[in-house]
């Protein structure tokens, strides 16, 4: 206890008055007074330099660095860090180093905590054993990390040559669709083509129908036209001249109207047949 108060005590003699941690280049007044050069700074900026604790007033040629105290700073320092370093490998409730391993527990313990209720009947052994024991897990456990690893580029090459394959199988299906497709057009390419040329034969042979068809009623209605003619003519006639050509009259024009007639219907009907 005596020890932890001294060191307390020393820490608290190593600490600057205004920033309460310890001297950070510190500076030592005529007064006998040490501050950290930064926080004299900041106290004495657009102010009259004096002593920030006694109010003694301070000149230029009374300032000075105290180096053996900003040395001593260091020492108590690295003195706090080791023993902040010893703390944790001794045991906190008795005081004494932790030698041992509790397995139950899996922690570090002293030999008075192996003697305890709390650790009774529990598997303890030295420290170092169990260290090592550790090591040679985590040594095995990195061997097998490492042959893994060691997979890794094997799984990775494996990976992509399968994508290859993949990618080269995938291109084999698209030409070999673009190819039937192709073909499909052809095809139907083709057949537009012979549709095409048979509607075209069909179109002219309507034409050429229609044509001869047009001229056979222009020749009847030539006929015709001379055959009214003729009757005008007769009408003309005296009675005793008319009635003598009645007989042959009436049959030819029979005749000739029906045939007309018969040939036109039979000409529309195949022109629409082939049409269809």
């Amino acid at each position: 206890m005596a020890s932890g108060h001294s060191m307390k005590k020393l820490c608290l003699e190593l600490s600057c008055p205004i920033c309460l941690e310890y001297f950070k280049e510190p500076l030592s007044l005529s007064c006998g007074h040490n501050f950290c050069q930064s926080c004299l700074d900041q106290c004495w900026e657009g102010k009259e330099a004096s002593c920030p604790q006694c109010r003694e007033k301070v000149q230029e040629g009374d300032i000075r660095p105290n180096r053996q105290l900003a040395k001593v700073v260091e020492i108590v320092k690295e003195l706090g860090s080791q023993k902040a370093e010893e703390k944790g490998s001794i045991c906190q409730k008795h005081q004494e180093p932790l030698k041992l391993f509790c397995k139950d527990h899996e922690t570090p313990i002293c030999v008075v905590c192996d003697k305890s209720k709390e650790h009774k009947n529990h598997k303890v052994i030295p420290l170092d054993e169990a260290s090592k024991e550790y090591k040679d897990q985590i040594w095995n456990f990195l061997e097998t990390l490492k042959k893994e690893r060691e997979k890794i580029p094997v799984y990775k090459a494996d990976a992509a040559r399968e994508s290859q394959d993949l990618l080269k199988k995938t291109q084999r299906e698209k030409d070999k669709t673009a190819a039937a497709f192709r073909r499909m057009h052809q095809c139907l390419e083709e057949q537009e083509r012979n549709f095409l040329a048979k509607m075209e034969e069909v179109e002219k042979e309507i034409s050429a129908k229609g044509e001869e068809h047009l001229a056979r009623l222009s020749e009847e209605l030539s006929s015709l036209s001379k055959l009214i003619q003729e009757m005008e003519e007769k009408l003309q006639q005296p009675a005793s001249e008319l009635l003598q050509v009645r007989p042959r009259l009436s049959p030819w024009v029979a005749e000739t109207s029906s045939l007309a007639i018969i040939q036109s219907l039979a000409v529309t009907f195949i022109l629409i047949n082939r049409l269809l």
